[in-house]
């Protein structure tokens, strides 16, 4: 308050119309302020294009670092209108910058966090571990462990998941201990299911690989090999198949619910069940009629 009290006085005494040059004063304030969004607007149409004469980088990696430069760009030029229109109304920017070295340093032992996420946020963006639009599952340390989603947004300080029931995220990049990246290959559609000891195995593994060749030729994210692991291990009244079929990043699920709709939909055809608990219970009726069976054929 006290410099615009100063910067008011010295223009009273400067020049009698007084309103005259502080409206003068806020205009040209307007005018760079208008000239920076300009700025900032044909910066990030030059950031765009360069991005995309990058070949090399992949549309998910762009995205990411059109989103970072965009804002180094926005904050960079906001400082710099800052320091340009504060002089403008008697703001020594010398004395100011001064004193924000000596609070800067203050607050960097208070806002140790703050830095800490800051860097894990640059080696999070330049070490390509994720970008916009992978589904990835985060284990941090701030209390949301397995954060399981879709990045919609990486910051220097937070990167944002969409989770799948559409709810979002907002992690520290600092509390980031370990990050599984769905999108960086492809992925495996694991098939495993019991089958009674009274289906041949053989039979079991042929309507398996016949299936799972369907699902590849319907759902287009079946894009690999199948794999018939063949029996995989045996139960007390079941043996487990398993098989694999390699799909495209993150749709493994879709693949794996397609595939088991059709394996029972087959196996009923064939007139093959698939083993399911059985409960039986007896009434008193059912007790007294063996009873009574009993008693017959000892008196005979």
């Amino acid at each position: 308050m006290e410099p615009i009290i100063h910067y008011v006085q010295q223009m009273a005494f400067r020049d009698t119309n007084i309103l005259g040059v502080i409206a003068w004063h806020i205009v040209l304030a307007l005018l760079i302020y208008f000239i920076a969004l300009i700025m900032i607007k044909i910066g990030n149409r030059m950031i765009h294009h360069f991005l995309r004469m990058q070949t090399r980088l992949d549309e998910r990696r762009r995205q990411t670092l059109n989103s970072l430069f965009e804002n180094i760009l926005k904050y960079t030029v906001y400082f710099v209108i800052i320091l340009t229109i504060l002089p403008l109304f008697g703001v020594n920017i010398a004395a100011l910058l001064a004193g924000a070295g000596v609070a800067g340093l203050a607050i960097g032992f208070g806002a140790q966090t703050l830095i800490k996420d800051f860097f894990a946020g640059i080696f999070i963006l330049f070490e390509d571990q994720y970008g916009i639009g992978d589904w990835v599952m985060i284990d941090n340390a701030s209390g949301a462990n397995n954060v399981t989603g879709k990045v919609i947004a990486v910051g220097m300080r937070m990167t944002s998941v969409q989770v799948w029931t559409g709810q979002i995220v907002y992690i520290p990049n600092g509390t980031i201990l370990q990050v599984t990246n769905y999108s960086k290959d492809i992925n495996l559609a694991v098939v495993a299911f019991n089958v009674g000891y009274e289906t041949d195995a053989d039979t079991a593994l042929h309507i398996v690989k016949e299936v799972l060749k369907e699902v590849s030729e319907e759902d287009p994210n079946a894009i690999g090999d199948i794999q018939i692991l063949g029996v995989n291990q045996l139960n007390d009244s079941t043996y487990t198949v398993e098989a694999t079929l390699q799909c495209k990043p993150y749709s493994q699920f879709s693949v794996q619910r397609l595939a088991y709709r059709k394996l029972q939909e087959r196996f009923l055809a064939r007139g093959l069940s698939l083993p399911f608990h059985r409960e039986v219970w007896m009434n008193g009726e059912f007790h007294a009629a063996a009873a009574k069976s009993d008693d017959a054929s000892s008196v005979t």
